[in-house]
């Protein structure tokens, strides 16, 4: 625990580095691109304001925490997409300083990786005792590959508190200490409030974690601990259920269920782990294996070879069993019945036959061998694996050797290798596929999303790859650790930790990224903070409490994006939106508005219908003369005026 704090600072640093220039522009840049993390940034503004007024004694706003002022009148509006009530607590104190949700915004995002980093060593250096190796073991968790694509998705890169509930889970069953399971708790509470995905994605592995300790110790039997995980899982369940019910309440009144289809385009295949993100400087133009959305998951060669390593060490565990005395025992002596080698080995054979067969069939997707007489072609993975698994169970009925070798793997490891293949597994969706084409395997997954409450409305399979990569990166602990400790092996690990951090980081990292769209201007390449905001928006907060504002052009998500954003300058409730889910009269709404020069009285009924007393027109960000014809049918409605700053208009539309 001595070195933990260097090894903080350590992964500090090397964050500003691989994020660099982020960190010269903290307070005004956005990391990555101008889409998901303002909407983020927004939200983490509403939660902040939401706490300050509950910490300053109005208790109401419990009841109405997730009315946000976005897609009036629509009710519960912040459950249309992640809540981050996590994030918002830890960054509370910074937003009350500063009321600045960029500087925020950009604070939370490099906590991610220092924190993953952190999370992962204090975990490693507990499975192994080697600081060396848990430190490199911090570095493939915290700096993976797959968190630069996902660069803006604040909640997906907030994995951090994974690693801290499995460290302080080993450390409650190494100490007996209650305070360590309830930091393990909260640490499960704190992850589940940050990502919903990871709320369903993360809690069995959590769960599996307590009960594979509990099977390594044999303290099946032992009240006081079921007692104590019993209690600490129902203030888990507690303090989760609390922020969950707004979800389900909106579950009730509107759909909320992802298509399969939509599931599956967003569902990794097989060969996405093998597809970098294109920008990657060492296997960006080597490995292309096959690009798609949410499918760039290579995560590096270097975890790869440490992870295997890992593995491979930990058939050293038990050693081997002790050799049958010669001759065959019949049933009902000591022992049990002697058998031939040779049936051992056929059965190693026959199940590493079918392994191979199943993992070249996953990849390829079919396997034709033309032995001239006959074509042998293979395509059922269930096939293959069920003869693998039984061959396999036979050899461990039959051999002691060769339970002694699992056992060694399986009683240090084996919760992470099973877990990293489970995690694998799942990302491939309900309908799994290999070069894009259907895969003849079992679909866990499938099970999942369409049994178990909650599964349906994630669209994202893809990310337990990132659960996936903390089961990759303990493994790697476990492989850096075997190298010993030495001066050869430090500086090997060294070099590999420099190699991973050659493939695995983009520099410079991009920052304020816009992309052209179409039909409108495309906005500035940057925001500003609250009190440097367009002058419009001061103006709207001093109109009464009441106003309910509309700004066009309406439901492109740039411009609706930038519109929520704003917003924290003035709170008023807004027509706007841009979610995860959207209303059901956004369309609507979206389709009536934007006829507005051409059909000025249909788009007057829907503003009214949607409770506008005010609307912003932005002339600029319309094409051609779009922008003034829209402002010039507000006032033939009888819209009056109330303010100009240069192309941005602000109108009080007539009752």
């Amino acid at each position: 625990m001595r070195r933990a704090p260097y090894a903080l600072a350590a992964y500090l640093v090397i964050t500003l580095a691989a994020t660099w220039p982020l960190a010269a522009g903290l307070g005004r840049d956005v990391a990555w691109d101008l889409g998901d993390p303002v909407l983020n940034m927004w939200i983490l503004a509403w939660d902040c304001e939401q706490i300050r007024a509950i910490l300053g004694g109005d208790v109401s706003r419990v009841l109405t925490f997730f009315d946000a002022n976005i897609f009036h009148p629509a009710p519960l509006s912040l459950a249309y997409s992640e809540h981050l009530i996590a994030q918002a607590i830890q960054i509370l104190p910074v937003y009350l300083v500063t009321g600045n949700p960029i500087l925020c915004y950009n604070l939370l995002f490099l906590s991610t990786f220092v924190l993953s980093g952190l999370g992962m060593y204090l975990l490693v250096r507990e499975l192994t005792g080697n600081a060396a190796a848990a430190f490199i073991a911090g570095l493939v968790f915290a700096f993976a590959p797959y968190r630069v694509p996902q660069s803006s998705h604040l909640q997906v890169l907030s994995s951090q508190w994974m690693p801290f509930a499995l460290y302080l889970l080993r450390r409650y069953f190494d100490t007996g200490r209650v305070a360590l399971l309830g930091g393990a708790a909260l640490a499960v509470v704190a992850q589940n409030l940050s990502c919903g995905y990871y709320l369903l994605y993360f809690t069995p592995f959590v769960a599996a974690y307590a009960l594979w300790e509990i099977g390594q110790r044999r303290r099946w039997s032992h009240a006081r601990t079921w007692m104590q995980l019993g209690a600490a899982a129902a203030i888990a369940v507690a303090l989760t259920a609390l922020f969950v019910l707004p979800y389900a309440t909106l579950r009730a009144r509107m759909t909320t269920a992802r298509l399969p289809a939509e599931v599956s385009r967003f569902s990794a295949d097989v060969h996405s782990y093998v597809t970098p993100f294109g920008e990657q400087r060492v296997w960006g133009r080597l490995l292309r294996g096959l690009p798609k959305p949410e499918g760039e998951l290579f995560p590096g060669v270097v975890p790869i070879l440490l992870a295997l390593v890992g593995v491979a060490t930990g058939f050293r565990g038990r050693g081997r069993a002790p050799r049958q005395a010669a001759g065959p025992k019949r049933r009902g002596a000591n022992g049990p019945p002697y058998v031939p080698a040779w049936v051992a080995i056929i059965l190693g054979v026959t199940a590493a036959a079918h392994g191979a067969a199943a993992a070249i069939t996953i990849v390829m997707r079919r396997i034709t061998v033309d032995a001239g007489l006959f074509v042998l072609r293979i395509g059922n993975v269930n096939q293959l694996l069920l003869r693998a698994a039984t061959a396999f169970g036979l050899l461990l009925v039959v051999s002691p050797t060769a339970r002694a070798r699992i056992g060694g793997l399986m009683g240090r490891r084996g919760y992470f290798l099973l877990g990293l293949l489970a995690a694998l597994w799942l990302s491939l969706g309900p309908a799994p596929q290999s070069l894009g084409r259907p895969l003849e395997i079992v679909a866990p997954y499938r099970l999942l999303f369409e049994h178990v409450p909650g599964f349906d409305g994630l669209r994202v399979p893809a990310r337990f790859s990132m659960i996936a990569l903390l089961m990759l990166a303990a493994l790697a602990g476990y492989g850096a650790a075997a190298l010993g400790t030495g001066i050869r092996a430090r500086w090997a690990l060294a070099v590999g930790g420099v190699l991973f951090l050659l493939e695995a980081t983009h520099v410079p990292f991009q920052v304020n990224v816009t992309s052209p769209i179409d039909g409108f201007a495309t906005p500035e390449a940057r925001l500003y903070r609250p009190e440097r905001a367009p002058a419009v928006y001061g103006d709207v907060a001093r109109l009464a409490p009441d106003a309910v504002l509309v700004e066009l052009p309406l439901g492109q998500p740039d411009y609706d994006l930038r519109a929520m954003y704003y917003s924290t300058v003035h709170w008023r409730p807004l027509l706007n939106g841009y979610s995860g889910f959207f209303p059901p009269h956004y369309g609507q709404l979206w389709f009536a508005v934007n006829e507005l020069p051409r059909h000025p009285e249909t788009s007057m009924q829907a503003l009214r219908a949607g409770g506008a007393t005010h609307a912003i027109v932005h002339e600029a960000a319309f094409l051609g003369g779009e922008g003034p014809a829209t402002s010039g049918a507000l006032r033939a409605l009888g819209a009056v005026e109330l303010f100009r700053d240069g192309a941005d208009v602000l109108f009080a539309l007539p009752p």
